[in-house]
């Protein structure tokens, strides 16, 4: 079954407290919202041009067991700072198997970027069992961390997989905005740690 989490997607129930083609605005303009800094019709990714679409009932809304949850949801992730003054998601297709969504979250005040990461690091790292997403479509296979890694300054990349499915995550945290991004294929290798990379800086040009 298709699985998609996320989240931006994902780690522990202890998850505390927290932290192409469109114009910059300038100083004194009202802040993008949320939708604008998701992906567009037609953007480019590593999948190819993207094409928005619902996010559909096969993404989790919870997780056995429950500390899995910061490493496997993508939906309310818990890896998302509260207190958020705008929130958007999309998910995207490609013309194939491979499923893709992100969620932002947009902040009035500054956030500590690189505490938002290092603790989604912790939060992940704390899922050492196989975990079931459960979604209104139905339960999932057990998965299991993979891999995880923080590549660059305030960016975090990880993935749940089981032998024919692979949810690859990342986590992007700018001083007014976090991005999670779920990618879930049944062909691992999808590259996460560039790709977290350049949305964050992306999302840098477009939120200073």
């Amino acid at each position: 079954m298709a699985v998609a989490l996320l989240v931006a997607a994902a780690g522990s129930g202890a998850c505390t407290t927290w932290v192409p083609g469109r114009p910059v605005r300038a100083a004194g303009q009202v802040p993008m919202s949320a939708r604008e800094l998701l992906l567009h019709d037609g953007d480019d990714t590593p999948l190819g041009p993207a094409h928005v679409v619902p996010v559909g009932d096969n993404y989790f809304t919870s997780v056995q067991p429950p500390i899995c949850a910061a490493a496997l949801l993508f939906k309310n992730s818990p890896l998302r700072p509260p207190a958020a003054r705008d929130s958007a998601e999309a998910a995207y297709t490609f013309g194939g198997p491979a499923q893709y969504a992100e969620s932002i979250d947009v902040y009035d005040q500054d956030l500590d970027a690189h505490q938002v990461v290092w603790r989604a690091f912790s939060d992940v790292s704390d899922c050492r069992d196989d975990a079931v997403g459960v979604s209104p479509s139905g339960s999932s296979q057990p998965m299991r961390v993979t891999e995880f890694d923080a590549p660059q300054d305030n960016v975090f990349h990880w993935a749940m997989g089981r032998p024919d499915w692979t949810c690859t995550y990342g986590l992007a945290a700018v001083t007014r905005a976090v991005l999670l991004i779920s990618v879930c294929d049944a062909q691992p290798g999808f590259p996460m740690a560039d790709w977290a990379a350049k949305r964050r800086a992306q999302l840098d040009r477009h939120t200073a």
